[in-house]
């Protein structure tokens, strides 16, 4: 089987901290409007640093002390937040409604050079909003590689211990793996085997609050992108705006078109929105992505997506989430048919804690050229998941999880 390593653009244990019991909350999240579910939307403890996000599906499973008291804050951008007491959670699944906010502002001519302005001001006043100081992280992180529409081929899971490196330092963060999981799906039909390099690194090395922004130097960006301003959203409260951005016409380098979501008052960015400018260029742009393919092979880039956010505790903004997804598709040279391949990694910390960062030993640390599927063996220790917060699998891939775990329930009567 021909192979080919993909990876997205590369620019000790301390385990989360729980009660001697948890209790699990379920709910879904959706637009009160329209009914449709509300993706990563962020799901917090109030008074902690607890957090989990929700799936595509707008379903979270969040686990909590089980001597928690307080409320359960449900926040996403453009939507009144939700507060509910954790009484309200039964048995079942809760459903929580979000209310969209539309702010109206009186009409005002804004220059592309404020909005510029307003990107730089708050990429200076990082040292102001964001921790000077290393920050020990408990982190759950999951990839998927999707053949076609159905078939799932790449599925790893792995809770992750991050150093996470004052911002504004020459500093690079760090991560161990405390527990994994996985399965591999390929079969006889699969004449491609897809591995994915660098998830974990790479999710940690786009954090965009560090210079470069965007790929290039805070000092480049009036000459790269073209900056301006959209309709301003709430999110917990706050006031954010909105900028967009995109390269300058005529650019031949490769980089990015998005958003940023600033915080009115205290300039901190709260969210990124990143997207490859790969149109008219989808070949070559897999040189940015693919590391090693077979000499037969041409791979195209058809989207590229980065979408992280941050979230403020007691002042400060910390690096919550991430999804990286990329679309590409390959054929043989002589061949006039296309293999669609989809590949996702999302993380979402889950626990943080200032003052007591994460020891890390060099054997430990997971490095760049590491392939998650080669480093965690098959839905090991099954027990150990029970206390710890993830993303709740979509309901398209329950299937496949279901699958894995009879496998490996044949496995251990067979021994």
């Amino acid at each position: 089987m021909n192979r080919i390593i993909f990876f997205f653009l590369a620019l000790g244990l301390c385990v989360q901290a729980m009660a001697q019991g948890v209790v699990t909350l379920s709910g879904q999240v959706f637009d009160k409007q329209t009914g449709e579910p509300l993706r990563a939307a962020s799901v917090t403890l109030q008074g902690s640093s607890l957090s989990i996000v929700t799936n595509s599906e707008g379903v979270f499973s969040f686990k909590i002390p089980a001597d928690s008291k307080g409320y359960i804050t449900v926040s996403y951008l453009g939507y009144l937040t939700a507060e509910y007491q954790i009484s309200d959670f039964g048995d079942s699944q809760l459903r929580i409604p979000m209310i969209p906010y539309a702010i109206q502002l009186e009409a005002a001519k804004v220059s592309a050079h404020d909005a510029y302005a307003l990107v730089v001001s708050a990429l200076m006043r990082v040292r102001d909003n964001y921790p000077t100081e290393h920050v020990g992280m408990t982190a759950f992180y999951r990839e998927l590689i999707r053949k076609g529409n159905v078939k799932y081929i790449v599925l790893n899971e792995a809770v992750i211990d991050i150093d996470k490196a004052p911002y504004a330092s020459v500093v690079a963060d760090k991560a161990a793996i405390y527990k994994g999981r996985g399965n591999l799906n390929y079969d006889k039909t699969d004449s491609l085997a897809v591995n994915f390099q660098g998830g974990i690194v790479s999710a940690l090395n786009y954090d965009q609050m560090q210079d470069p922004f965007a790929g290039v130097p805070i000092r480049d960006l009036e000459d790269t992108y073209d900056f301006s301003l959209e309709p301003p959203v709430l999110m917990d409260d706050k006031l954010f705006q909105v900028v967009h951005f995109d390269q300058k016409p005529g650019g031949d380098d490769i980089l990015y078109r998005g958003r940023v979501f600033i915080e009115s008052e205290s300039l901190a960015i709260a969210r990124v929105e990143l997207s490859v400018n790969v149109e008219g260029r989808e070949e070559r742009a897999a040189g940015l992505f693919v590391l090693r393919q077979p000499v037969d092979l041409r791979t195209y880039v058809n989207r590229a997506e980065v979408v992280m956010n941050y979230k403020e505790f007691d002042g400060k903004w910390y690096y919550d989430y991430i999804r990286m997804t990329l679309d590409l598709s390959t054929r043989r040279r002589r061949s006039l048919f296309r293999t669609n391949y989809y590949i996702t990694g999302e993380m979402a910390v889950t626990d943080h804690r200032d003052g007591r960062p994460v020891v890390i030993e060099n054997t430990d640390r997971v490095r760049f050229r590491d392939v998650l599927s080669q480093k965690v063996s098959a839905f090991t220790d099954t027990d150990f998941w029970g206390d710890y917060n993830v993303i709740e699998p979509d309901q398209d891939i329950n299937a496949i999880i279901r699958r894995i775990i009879r496998q490996l329930n044949r496995r251990r009567e067979s021994q």
